[in-house]
Formats: C-alpha cells, sequence, structure tokens
C-alpha cells in the first residue's frame, strides 16, 4: 500500500524544487514606487539635475511603465526650463536644457521642430 505513496513522492517533490529554484524577489522592485515620487517632487521643485540621476536609477529596474511616465515628465521639465531660459534671453542654458530633453526623448516633435528653431542665432536663419 505504501508503494504507490512512494511512486508518486517524486512527482510531488518536483513542483516544490522547482520553486525553490526561482530568483527571490528583489527589494528593488517594492522601492520603484518611491523612486518615481522622488522623481516627481524633484521635478516638481525644479532639481531637474537630481530627477536626471534619480531618472537613471529608475532604468536600472525596467519597470516599462513606470520609466515611461518619467521619461515624459523629465523631458516637459526640461523643455519648460528651456523656454524659461530662452525668455530670460539665456541662450547657452536653453541649448543646454533642450539637449537635455531631447536626450530622453530624442523622436519627440515638440523637441525637434519647435523649440529648435528659436534657438537658432539670427546671423543662421
Amino acid at each position: 500500500m505504501t508503494l504507490p505513496a512512494l511512486r508518486c513522492l517524486p512527482l510531488l517533490l518536483l513542483p516544490l524544487l522547482a520553486a525553490c529554484q526561482s530568483q527571490p524577489q528583489t527589494p528593488s522592485a517594492a522601492v520603484r514606487p518611491a523612486a518615481v515620487a522622488q522623481l516627481e517632487a524633484q521635478v516638481a521643485a525644479g532639481e531637474l539635475d537630481a530627477a536626471t540621476a534619480t531618472f537613471r536609477q529608475l532604468q536600472q529596474g525596467h519597470d516599462a511603465a513606470a520609466l515611461e511616465h518619467s521619461q515624459r515628465l523629465l523631458a516637459d521639465a526640461w523643455l519648460q526650463r528651456s523656454q524659461q531660459a530662452l525668455e530670460a534671453g539665456d541662450l547657452n542654458a536653453a541649448t543646454a536644457a533642450l539637449a537635455n530633453a531631447r536626450a530622453l526623448l530624442p523622436q519627440a516633435p515638440a523637441l525637434t521642430n519647435g523649440l529648435g528653431g528659436a534657438l537658432q542665432r539670427p546671423s543662421e536663419r
């Protein structure tokens, strides 16, 4: 009678052993929402260099939804900073901020068409 039970034992142990072989859950998955919140707070405070560093850390996790949202948020903030610098007459700061925005979203039409033409010097037009 115990012989059939012993025959099934390896079949029952196989899923148990497979479960033990899976990778442990990384603690960074729980930290990721905190990093997104930190990035949003840094953008709201105007700390775009710090927000860019936080974004680079988020890229290590490959969370596509949070990464895309953060990327757009940060690119928009850099674009706003570029527009503000342009209105203030600081062409160097405007160009640097636009370069940061373009690095985040190189295919965005607003970053390739809109402000780029405004940054050209009058002698270049």
